[in-house]
């Protein structure tokens, strides 16, 4: 039996990166290169590291847009526990790096003015997503490629930062076997037990909601979580995922608040389908009339859909669908377990809508809502169609729930989704850009 001496560790955040086994190394210290050193290169040459960011999957990874590659300057700063006003445009904490860039949409990236010399450390990330190597040597005014291997994300805790996770299980659409299949390890998905203690050290902590699947060692219900807003604000994220009905009876108003609260503190959400009593039930009055709901929900599959691509991160997902062969034309993707919740626009960033029926399929939000863009810290993802073309995953183990496989079209939409909510916050009209 576990003993409840360790509880005070949960309360105050369990799980975070500064437990999450990243290696810290010094940037210039023993590595065989000078951080600052190398020879002036002739003109029309330079030091440049190039490769491509890509997921975690062990097979076929697919490349990250807007991640961020640098040179650090000395260890690398545990992240924060807990949630945190994370901006673009700078990195988190006093991480200091000596270049940096960002990735585009098919991953790609060139580096230039990296120090040569032999163990020279590099950095991938996407918000708390982070892993650092070392390059085993930077020619001098030459360009290095680096294989995949090197400049992929963790899967694991032993290999970097993965942003520390809650999610609820749902009935109808389960988001952790994307998360599975795009490359975390099935230890990090941990239960909990009646004491609130995870069952062993992971970053994705496993709740239950109403007959949705369950852990081998068993785990609580969300409504354990959604009740105690220190708790949930311990979270990076937390996955919110179809229930199968519009479930209201564990969420009371103490609840919707507390999930309100934890997003204007900087907290990420993503919640699909029947996860929008989360919006349309909101104690906040900007929530609430983010949209306007349907009284049943109706269902369409082969829904012919369009992304928006009018402003950058919208083109980005269109360029990346096609650059991964989810879609034969750019911008056009059809659906499977579409639902129809919404009519109209809705007050948000809408990414995926259709003409007919006419719908708002995938729309996100930064908060608080009162606040300028330039301000705003938290992020929510709603997406109104299922990921996968079962209905019920009822008293059903993780991972048994999970059918392998290569992601389909949704599921890659969500794994593009689910790495922008771990990115820095900025205004919708702006296009990434590297820390400065």
């Amino acid at each position: 039996m576990r003993s409840l001496l360790l509880l005070p560790l949960l309360l105050i955040g369990c799980g975070s990166s500064e437990d999450s086994g990243t290696t810290n190394g010094g940037a210039d210290t023993g590595t065989g290169f000078d951080l600052d050193g190398g020879p002036s290169c002739p003109t029309g040459t330079a030091t440049i590291v190039t490769g491509t960011v890509v997921s975690p999957a062990k097979a076929s990874p697919d490349p990250i847009f807007n991640a961020v590659v640098y040179v650090p300057v000395g260890d690398l700063e545990p992240f924060k526990k807990g949630v945190t006003c994370a901006k673009c445009g700078t990195l988190e904490g006093t991480t200091k790096f000596k270049v940096a860039t960002v990735t585009g949409a098919d991953g790609k990236f060139s580096l230039e003015g990296v120090p040569p010399g032999k163990d020279v450390p590099i950095v991938v990330q996407i918000g708390r997503w982070r892993r650092k190597v070392l390059i085993p040597e930077v020619k001098a005014c030459a360009t290095t490629a680096l294989p995949s291997d090197l400049t992929r994300l963790p899967r694991n805790r032993a290999e970097g930062d993965i942003p520390f996770t809650a999610i609820v299980s749902g009935r109808a659409d389960p988001i952790e076997c994307v998360l599975r299949k795009m490359g975390v390890d099935d230890a990090e998905f941990v239960g909990l037990g009646s004491d609130g203690l995870p069952y062993n050290p992971g970053r994705i902590n496993f709740f239950k909601s109403l007959n949705g699947p369950d852990m081998p060692e068993g785990t609580i219900n969300g409504s354990s979580l959604y009740k105690r807003l220190d708790w949930m604000k311990q979270f990076d994220q937390i996955l919110l995922p179809c229930e199968g009905d519009p479930r209201t009876t564990d969420k009371p108003a103490e609840a919707l608040k507390n999930l309100v609260d934890y997003v204007n503190d900087g907290g990420r959400v993503l919640t699909t389908h029947f996860g929008f009593v989360w919006l349309r039930d909101s104690t906040d009055a900007g929530w609430k009339g983010l949209a306007s709901w349907s009284a049943t929900s109706a269902r369409k599959d082969n829904l012919p859909a369009t992304i928006d691509m009018s402003f950058p991160k919208g083109k980005a997902l269109a360029d990346w669908l096609q650059i991964t062969g989810a879609t034969k034309e750019q911008g056009k993707l059809t659906l499977q377990q579409a639902n129809i919740d919404l009519t109209s626009k809705p007050k948000a960033q809408a990414w995926i809508d259709s003409a007919s029926p006419v719908s708002t399929q995938h729309f996100t939000f930064n908060t608080p809502l009162e606040k300028p863009a330039a301000d705003q810290c938290g992020r929510v993802i709603y997406s109104d169609f299922h990921v996968v073309g079962s209905d019920d995953f009822s008293y059903i183990q993780f991972p048994n729930e999970c059918v392998d496989g290569p992601l389909t079209a949704q599921e890659r939409v969500i794994e593009f989704m689910l790495f922008d909510l771990a990115s820095c916050v900025q205004p919708v009209e702006e296009a990434p850009k590297p820390p400065k």
